[in-house]
This record gives structure tokens, C-alpha cells and sequence, in this order.
């Protein structure tokens, strides 16, 4: 009897239980979450510190309405840099493939929803851009440097070149000190091959006095050392000036006033300030020290192997190696030998090559690769001989290794109406556009306050532009290295800067009309006495 009502009194309480478990469930309000998907929408993924980045999110809710009980945090690098709905940052904070993040959260449910981009934020002075060397008031130097940017506009075509120009940028950069000496020249070179703010290229500051010649980061604007400093005994060699240094990737060259040049070799591109330049002797050809004056300065050295330069001292065109590279050794295996500063004469079946002795070459440059996967270099001289000029056309093949000379090979030796505008106290200044074959056929040159250009494709008797007068001599002229814009930067000794359109439709009223309204994009004056202009390029694999 007991066990019957034990099992009766536990039949009830199961049913009551069951009974308060079913109307508890039926006292939920069940309602579905209001879940937020996030896209942050980019123009691009770099930026500069001081633009202002403006974002309106995309936010995308599950029940297809924003809740009004929402808060939300920005972020870049884990700081917090808003807590607005729309991101409205000048951006001031800098950083390498950093996370700008948007944290969206709900206060009702305490959720917090997440949306994430990756973003680069570089220096003000990491971009490609013009540098201009100048002397101040006070005959001190000066670097100026202006990012290319374009006005706003509805229609591509009213958009207007416009450069943000930052005066002194040294000084700006360092606490207002300043480089001190009188100005000489200025050679950018790059120390990796990979992209970002750090591998923007570096500046050889060359001047007289002062703290001297200097290397100069592209980025931050500070020294990252000083010429003497890298000479094996600390000091430069008994009489040697500096005028200027060229670096490729493995050698460096410290160039003096009479054209002397002192070599260093790197065993790894990526340590830049690294080892010694020796000062027992400078480079030497058949004994006699080489003259570095006329260097043929290229943006593919390093696939080219190295750089050619016109030796005034043995009246003949000469490559400087700089490579490095595995060769087989006897035996079997392979090891890695560095052939970066040997001097090697050209393997020319031309007596134009032969027979330099009593030209004069006033200039040197590269005209373009012919070939996309390399194989050799084609070079533009301007010389001159028996009174006559003429613009030598010719081809260098790369330079492999060994003892073996690359071979060079003549296309045209043309005469050319120079009387007059070159040499004989005439003011010179040279820039030969980079891809002539496909893009820029022009040779650029001045003749004291006159801008030529000299067309290669023109029709006979056209090929020579009087492009531009100015109201001062012309000091310094750059086509931007690969001049894929079609711009050219031009600087005057009284400081005025201009950069100026190589369009083929400019080019072509020019001829027609004599002059044209649209070839200056930009103009600024006041730089001081400008020595050089540059248009300074972030490092690319391709300027490799």
C-alpha cells in the first residue's frame, strides 16, 4: 500500500512539474537577432599622414532596419581613433599593413559586431615626387619636395596637376636643422627591391661644407650616414672633393671634382651602409684612374648588370660592373662570386666606338631596354667632333659575368643643328626621356634660359623644338625617370619650378603654332638658386 501511493504522489508531481515546465516555455518572447554585417569601403589601401579619410560604412542588418541602440569605435593599429558612425580621420598615425577596424555593438543584446580592413599609412614624404636642390638666402642648402596630387573634379578632363610642395623638408624633418653647406648635387638610389614607406629611395646629398656629403633617408628625412665616415681610415683620401655618389646595388661610387672615383662593394644589398670604401687607390682602366664625370645613369642597372660611363681619360665608353652572381667551379658545385667593380671595355665591331679620340661627349643617357625581358640596354650620346654635333644610337648588352666584355653595336650616328646651343659658355642642362620606342622620343636640353627639345620621330627639319624661353637660365631638367606621364620638371636659377606637359598633342601645337598654352601644368616660385631638380621614385620591383 505504501509503494502504491509513493508512486501516486510521484505521478502528480511529474504532471505538475510538466505542467509548470510547458507554461514557462510559453512565457518566452522570442524574437531574431538583429545581426550587422560590416563592409568598410576603400578607395585604395595606402595613405598618406595628413589626408583625410572619410568612410560611410556599409551596414547590413538582419531584420533589414538599424537599430537605434548602437555604438560604435574605430580603430587603426588597436588605437582608437573615433566613435562616430562615419569615420571623418586626418590621418596622423603611421603604420604598414595595419588593421583599420569598426566595432559596431548593440547595447540591448550586448553583442558587438566587427568589420576589418588592411590599410598602409606612410609617410608625407614616401611617395614618388619632385625634390628640388637649391641654395637659400644664406647659400645653404635647401630641399624641396612636392607630391604630385589633382583637384577634384567631376569630369577626368577638368581635373587639374597640382603638386602639395614642402619647403626645407630637411629642416622640417629635423627639428629645423639644417644641411649647412653649398649645395653641389643630389643622386637618389634604393635599398630593397620591395615596395613600402622604408624602401622609398634614399637621397646622396653632395655639398661644400656643412655636414657634408650625406645620405639621406627618402621617408623620414634623416641622415643615415655620412660619406668620410665610410672610408676605410674614417676620412677622405688626400685631395679628394666629393661631387657626387652614385650607388647601384652592390657597388657604390664616390665621384670627386676631377672625376676620381672611389668604390665600396656590399656583400648584401640589404645591409645599404655597409662596408668600406677604399682610399689606396680609385678605380683604375689599364692603370690610369677612370673618369666618372659622364655616367650614363639608368633605372635598370641592376639587370643590366652594372652602368656605362664615357672615360674621358681613355676616350672610350666603358662598363662598370655591378653583379653578383653563381658560377661553376672546377670540380663540380657552383658558388657565388661577386664581379661588381671591375672595369671592362666594350666589345665594339664599329670604328665609331674605336675611334673616339677627339670627340667631345657632352651627354649620356638611356633610352630604353628594346627588349621587355631584358637582354640589353639602348644609349643616346650628344657628341661632338671637327666642329660638328651628332647624336650617337646605340646598343649595350648586359653584362653577365667573368672577364667577357658585353658587346656593343652602333644603329645611326646622326648629325645634328646643335651649333651654337651647346658647349662654348653656353649653360647645359640634359634629360633624355626613358622608353623612346614606345613612348617619349625626345631628347630634352637646355641652352642657357631656352628649353629644346630635340624629337627623334619629327619630320625633317622639325625635329628641333624650341620648346620654352624662360626669364632665367635653366639649372636643373628631369622627365621623372620612366616619364610615363609625360611630364617634365624644369629649374631655374632665380627658383622658379615648373613642370611641364610632353604630350604629343602639346608637342605637336607647339611645332604648328609655336607655343602652346597647355604645356605648363604647374608653377612655383621662390625655391631659392635651384642646383637640381629630381623626380625621386618609390621603389618598385620594376625599378630593378
Amino acid at each position: 500500500m505504501i509503494k502504491i501511493k509513493l508512486m501516486f504522489v510521484a505521478v502528480i508531481l511529474s504532471c505538475c512539474l510538466f505542467s509548470a515546465c510547458y507554461e514557462d516555455k510559453g512565457n518566452y518572447d522570442y524574437r531574431q537577432m538583429n545581426d550587422i554585417t560590416i563592409h568598410i569601403p576603400l578607395e585604395n589601401n595606402e595613405y598618406v599622414m595628413g589626408d583625410k579619410l572619410e568612410i560611410t560604412p556599409n551596414l547590413e542588418f538582419a531584420v533589414g532596419k538599424e537599430s537605434n541602440e548602437l555604438t560604435y569605435s574605430w580603430t587603426f593599429g588597436g588605437k582608437e581613433i573615433s566613435t562616430e558612425r562615419n569615420l571623418n580621420w586626418i590621418v596622423d598615425d603611421p603604420g604598414q599593413y595595419k588593421d583599420l577596424r569598426l566595432a559596431v555593438k548593440d547595447e540591448i543584446t550586448g553583442v558587438t559586431y566587427f568589420g576589418t580592413a588592411l590599410i598602409s599609412v606612410i609617410s608625407p614624404y614616401a611617395s614618388s615626387a619632385w625634390v628640388v636642390l637649391s641654395a637659400k638666402e644664406d647659400g645653404t642648402t635647401m630641399l624641396t619636395y612636392m607630391r604630385p596630387t589633382r583637384t577634384e573634379a567631376e569630369n577626368e578632363e577638368d581635373r587639374k596637376y597640382t603638386l602639395d610642395v614642402t619647403k626645407d623638408v630637411f629642416g622640417l624633418s629635423n627639428e629645423g636643422a639644417s644641411l649647412g653647406g653649398k649645395p653641389l648635387s643630389m643622386e637618389q638610389h634604393f635599398v630593397t627591391q620591395w615596395e613600402g614607406e622604408d624602401n622609398t629611395s634614399w637621397l646622396w646629398i653632395t655639398q661644400q661644407g656643412g655636414q657634408g656629403c650625406v645620405d639621406v633617408s627618402g621617408s623620414s628625412y634623416q641622415i643615415e650616414g655620412t660619406l668620410p665616415a665610410m672610408f676605410i681610415n674614417a676620412s677622405y683620401p688626400q685631395g679628394f672633393e666629393p661631387q657626387s655618389v652614385y650607388d647601384m646595388i652592390y657597388l657604390s661610387m664616390a665621384i670627386g671634382k676631377d672625376g676620381k672615383i672611389y668604390t665600396r662593394v656590399k656583400d648584401v644589398y640589404e645591409l645599404f651602409n655597409t662596408n668600406y670604401f677604399l682610399d689606396d687607390r680609385p678605380l683604375l682602366y689599364e692603370g690610369n684612374p677612370v673618369d666618372g664625370t659622364m655616367i650614363a645613369k639608368t633605372p635598370e642597372f641592376y639587370t643590366h648588370g652594372g652602368t656605362l660611363l664615357f672615360d674621358k681619360n681613355s676616350n672610350r665608353y666603358l662598363h662598370i660592373a655591378d653583379l653578383k652572381t653563381e658560377v661553376f667551379v672546377i670540380g663540380g658545385g657552383m658558388t657565388e662570386k661577386n664581379y661588381s667593380g671591375n672595369v671592362l671595355a666594350l666589345e665594339a665591331w664599329d670604328e665609331r666606338f674605336d675611334n673616339m679620340e677627339g670627340c667631345v661627349v657632352h651627354y649620356i643617357g638611356v633610352a630604353e631596354s628594346p627588349y621587355d625581358w631584358g637582354g640589353s640596354l639602348s644609349y643616346k650620346s650628344v657628341i661632338e667632333k671637327g666642329g660638328k654635333y651628332y647624336i650617337q644610337d646605340f646598343e649595350v648588352d648586359d653584362y653577365t659575368g667573368g672577364s667577357y666584355p658585353p658587346g656593343a653595336y652602333f644603329n645611326s650616328q646622326d648629325e645634328v643643328p646643335f651649333d651654337g646651343l651647346i658647349g662654348a659658355g653656353k649653360k647645359n642642362v640634359y634629360s633624355l626621356c626613358y622608353y623612346q620606342q614606345t613612348d617619349r622620343p625626345y631628347l630634352l636640353f637646355s641652352s642657357d634660359n631656352i628649353l629644346y627639345l630635340y624629337y627623334f620621330e619629327g619630320d625633317a627639319g622639325k625635329k628641333l623644338v624650341k620648346f620654352a624661353t624662360f626669364n632665367a637660365p635653366i639649372t636643373g631638367i628631369d622627365t621623372g625617370g620612366g616619364a610615363y606621364e609625360g611630364h617634365a620638371g624644369v629649374g631655374l636659377e632665380n627658383g622658379d619650378f615648373y613642370v611641364l606637359d610632353l604630350s604629343k598633342s602639346v608637342l605637336e601645337e607647339v611645332i604648328k603654332n609655336g607655343d602652346s598654352d597647355k604645356k605648363v601644368l604647374f608653377k612655383q616660385e621662390s625655391l631659392g638658386k635651384i642646383v637640381q631638380v629630381l623626380f625621386k621614385r618609390k621603389a618598385t620591383r620594376d625599378s630593378w
